[in-house]
């Protein structure tokens, strides 16, 4: 049974990660449940969302260091228990403004709000015996087994490091690991439907939100200031749309003309959608189509917000829908979503070594119907945020193979050459690029 909830942003994480546990709830979702009726701070806010995602993004190796002081099993333990000692220890490796002796007092009254005497003492003891002991903590060494090396240290699940050392080697996993466990940058879109770039970097000084401009898209800002995304004026007013620099690549190739019918398949929640019609000035129709209402009402609401006027909502199945021919389709393939494991850290824990394989099987299907839809001479790009050649270069080399009237472009025409690969298509990466892992397409049928 829940506990009661009060302004304690310890206690508000706490239920945050039972949520999680308990409900299959994301962690974004959650957090946004508990707080938006709560009076926190600013501090108390960001308090909140470091420790439900770091949390979260560090359980394995949280989970591995519990093991080495306790005399049970942590399963054993309740959940509410378990997330207590894991927030603990956090808290003292991970969080330098709080100071350890804190960790440890904070964590005992929460275990005597949610357990009893035993379980009071149990957290007293293990998170004690954690800081006078933690400098002797081994994990097993390189030479013994490295993938159990990097994956307890980092804290991801052993097949993506197997598979991660395969694709890009030792060094490079490592730097790709420590990547995506840095805090993501906050990015967001200009919406030049409504402001201009002299316009919004005012906005941003008049409410000293410190920016500069994205390293590979005019049309991004990296905003370097400590901000509530739901107390974002610019956001409110629909100046700005939060999104990834790597998500406005796929746009990019696409290169949507003023006057266009544009397709949009899986279009949800809408950001690349209002960026094709911001890229058409309106002018034209952007079909956004995806399986779910609820899905689409997301798309509405960005659409409103962002007064985007030219896109027009369709519910459908993007493996059969049908449409007249398009001048441009955009798929943004369901997909692992492993490129996103700094932003979503609910993601390590939520995949399994077979998803990559079997989502091309889907990945392909949509693909394939997709192409069916477009005019001659016209172009579909295929993107996803997902690292994993399975769902990426493999389902381009299979579907070339199906469409001998269908050739890549070369992503460089349209899109900064840095991140294009010698293949002409887009890959970015957290440790090379800075941004979230992904991977865009542009095919012209012939």
């Amino acid at each position: 049974m829940k506990k009661r909830q009060d302004t304690n942003p310890r206690e508000i994480v706490l239920n945050i990660l039972h949520d999680i546990e308990t409900k299959d709830t994301f962690a974004n979702q959650a957090i946004l449940s508990f707080c938006q009726n709560l009076h926190l701070s600013s501090l108390d806010r960001r308090f909140v969302s470091e420790l439900v995602f770091g949390t979260i993004k560090m359980k394995r190796r949280l989970d591995y260091i519990l093991g080495l002081f306790l005399e049970r099993k942590l399963e054993e333990l309740t959940g509410w228990i378990r997330n207590i000692l894991r927030m603990g220890v956090y808290q003292i490796d991970f969080l330098d403004k709080v100071p350890e002796s804190a960790a440890v007092d904070e964590s005992v009254k929460l275990a005597k709000k949610f357990g009893h005497k035993g379980t009071v003492a149990l957290v007293n003891a293990v998170l004690r015996s954690y800081l006078r002991e933690r400098s002797q903590v081994s994990f097993p060494s390189w030479e013994e087994d490295k993938i159990e090396n990097v994956a307890l240290f980092y804290s991801f699940s052993s097949w993506m490091i197997e598979r991660w050392l395969g694709i890009f080697g030792e060094e490079q996993t490592i730097k790709l690991c420590q990547a995506f466990n840095r805090r993501p940058h906050l990015c967001c879109r200009i919406n030049t439907l409504k402001i201009d770039h002299m316009g919004l970097e005012e906005a941003f000084k008049r409410e000293k939100i410190k920016f500069k401009p994205g390293k590979f898209g005019k049309n991004f800002y990296w905003i370097e200031s400590k901000v509530d995304l739901d107390r974002f004026p610019s956001l409110q007013k629909g100046s700005v749309y939060f999104q990834d620099e790597s998500a406005g690549f796929p746009v990019m190739l696409l290169d949507p003309q003023p006057g266009e019918y544009i397709v949009d398949l899986c279009a949800a929640p809408g950001g690349k959608s209002t960026f094709i019609a911001e890229r058409m000035k309106n002018q034209g129709v952007v079909l956004a189509v995806d399986i779910g209402a609820k899905k689409l009402d997301m798309v509405r609401r960005n659409c409103q917000r962002l007064k985007v006027g030219s896109v027009a909502l369709c519910c459908g199945d993007a493996k059969n829908f049908s449409c007249r021919p398009a001048d441009r389709i955009l798929v943004d393939a369901p997909c692992s979503a492993l490129g996103t494991l700094g932003r979503n850290p609910d993601v390590r824990w939520r995949k399994q070594k077979e998803d990559p394989s079997r989502l091309q099987e889907l990945q392909l299907e949509i693909l394939s119907n997709a192409a069916k839809l477009v005019k001659k001479e016209g172009v579909l790009v295929y993107c996803t945020c997902t690292i994993t050649p399975e769902e990426n270069e493999q389902v381009i080399e299979k579907f070339l193979g199906q469409r001998k009237d269908f050739r890549v472009a070369d992503g460089s025409h349209f899109v900064d050459p840095g991140v294009v690969d010698q293949n002409g298509m887009v890959r970015t990466l957290p440790h090379v690029h800075k941004m979230d892992g992904s991977f865009a397409c542009r095919l012209e049928k012939i």
